[in-house]
């Protein structure tokens, strides 16, 4: 059985200009949700934070996927096992 939670992740997002992880929200902003990087002083929207932050965000995606099949693969080699299939 496949464990819950086993497979929760939290994506950190980076400032696309310094790398920073840390970021404020700006009060009475002009432009909803609109974040500052503490470390930079860079102003960016959650929505474009997220777009710059693909490709990170899917290398995350990507390794829990392979997680996920690896694991299933193995809850179908044990739910046979002793039965004379063989799994490639």
């Amino acid at each position: 059985m496949l464990q819950e939670g086993k497979y929760d992740r939290t994506v950190q997002l980076q400032c696309p200009t310094c790398g920073g992880t840390d970021f404020a929200s700006i009060e009475n902003a002009p432009v909803p949700e609109l974040l500052k990087c503490t470390r930079c002083g860079r102003e960016i929207s959650r929505e474009n934070l997220v777009s710059e932050n693909g490709a990170h965000i899917q290398a995350h995606v990507d390794e829990v996927k392979a997680e996920v099949v690896a694991d299933i693969k193995k809850e179908i080699a044990n739910i046979f096992k002793g039965s004379g299939f063989k799994l490639k």
